[in-house]
């Protein structure tokens, strides 16, 4: 494959494989360098299913967003699909985390880049339904990027899809998650209903938690013992494994992990106002500090003038005694 074709691009290197695909970095014609993401053909052997795959597509490329990975172009070659994205350049969230925390201040931050990001994905009525910290792209210039928003769909297909279905199941769409994402699926991806926008609140709550922690809320040993934990577990809570952080943050991230759906918060963006409420009240805490320092500064120069009272009492009182 590499030195070959697919469309107009030229194949350069092999990034990674998954059970969907393969992505490629390639080149244009243009001279510029993509990333090209090959979908298996045994993925959408019938028109069903490339039907369903191409209107996730197309739901994420009408997202427009600087926190969101635009698609280029969607192409066939050979009955073969390709996805093509802009080559992004920097370390994966999954890549900087290597089972160490972050500092707070720097996760919340983090979380509110993806947040803004997924809620503009939300108001085009596409939902990511994969996020996980490899598609969290962070940047030399500290912007967070967040990709693969290729597998998202219009969230009223699930709708259209409970009406069609009489008990739970596993749709097309979730067959497109990596094993790796299981980390970070929702309760109800990991029972096989059908979802909408609070998967991905609860996969950013998962996320978050990590970060703050290093660790995962919901620790296992496999597979089936981590869909068990998403399901029936509950993770601890940060206070017990941090020391100081605001204390409305183990809430915020207590409530974006609820397995219940209507238990999440309404909306990415009411999630996103706690975490921006959070965020501000670092920038605000400095002040009082300032204060401080005025009232110490003050204070000394009071002691410094009755210092200097005091020894002048003194040399008047020496000076009436000599005299």
């Amino acid at each position: 494959m590499i030195g070959e074709k697919i469309g107009k691009y030229m194949i350069l290197e092999a990034l990674g494989t998954g059970n969907m695909g393969t992505v490629y970095k390639a080149e244009d014609p243009e001279g510029r360098i993509v990333a090209l993401k090959l979908v298996r053909s045994q993925v959408l052997y019938d028109v069903e299913r490339r039907e369903r795959f191409l209107q996730g597509i197309l739901a994420a490329s009408l997202v427009h967003h600087d926190g969101i990975c635009p698609i280029l172009e969607i192409g066939d070659d050979n009955d073969d699909f390709f996805v093509v994205t802009p080559y992004l350049e920097g370390r994966t969230l999954e890549q900087c985390l290597e089972h160490k925390p972050v500092p707070w201040q720097r996760a919340v931050a983090i979380a509110i880049a993806v947040g803004r990001a997924l809620t503009a994905a939300h108001a085009g009525r596409a939902v990511h339904r994969g996020l996980k910290p490899s598609n969290i792209w962070l940047q030399k210039e500290g912007t967070v990027i967040v990709s693969d928003c290729s597998i998202a769909r219009f969230t009223e297909m699930s709708k259209r899809s409970r009406t069609k279905s009489i008990g739970p199941r596993v749709d097309f769409a979730d067959t497109l998650i990596p094993l790796a994402a299981l980390a970070y699926m929702s309760p109800e991806q990991v029972r096989g209903d059908n979802v909408d926008a609070r998967t991905d609140i609860f996969s950013l709550g998962a996320i978050l938690y990590e970060m703050l922690t290093g660790r995962h809320p919901f620790d296992a040993r496999n597979s089936l013992s981590r869909m068990s934990a998403i399901l029936e577990a509950e993770p601890p809570p940060l206070t017990s494994r941090l020391g100081s952080i605001p204390r409305d943050l183990d809430r915020i991230v207590r409530r974006a992990l609820a397995k219940e759906p209507s238990d999440r918060y309404g909306s990415m963006q009411d999630l996103l106002t706690q975490l921006e409420m959070v965020q501000r009240s670092v920038v605000e805490q400095p002040r009082p500090l300032q204060e401080t320092r005025k009232v110490r500064r003050f204070r000394t120069l009071g002691w410094l003038t009755l210092i200097t009272l005091i020894l002048a009492l003194i040399a008047v009182f020496l000076y009436r005694l000599c005299h």
